[in-house]
């Protein structure tokens, strides 16, 4: 399924994607484990996540909406701060990740940001 995906694909030399990563993938196991400590589990998975009412699946595309709309602001932010820093300078992106973020942030706002909104 993960193809060719090893440990050594993770990078381990670049901190801004490493750290970025670690700090998504704790935010999640903490959202998920304050969901699962106070019992909502069962509640938001048979009235929210599986629910074909109209109004909560507009509810839940407006809050993804919003919150690619975040991350676009994100990915944006890094990209003038990569510009401003690299007047004189290298920056503080590899140009490969800068390419990757400018890529992100032009699907994340059309599909994710002005679509829905």
């Amino acid at each position: 399924m993960l193809g060719k995906l090893t440990w050594d694909a993770i990078p381990w030399d670049h901190p801004i994607p490493l750290v970025a990563g670690s700090v998504v993938a704790l935010i999640v196991l903490a959202v998920l484990g304050w969901v699962v400590v106070k019992g909502h589990l069962p509640y938001l998975w048979r009235e929210w996540v599986t629910s074909v009412d109209h109004k909560r699946i507009g509810v839940m595309y407006t809050f993804l909406a919003l919150l690619m709309l975040l991350r676009g602001f994100i990915d944006a932010i890094m990209m003038r701060a990569q510009q401003a820093l690299a007047f004189h300078a290298p920056g503080y992106l590899p140009p490969e990740h800068y390419d990757q973020v400018f890529s992100a942030h032009g699907t994340i706002m059309i599909l994710f940001g002005a679509m829905p909104l």
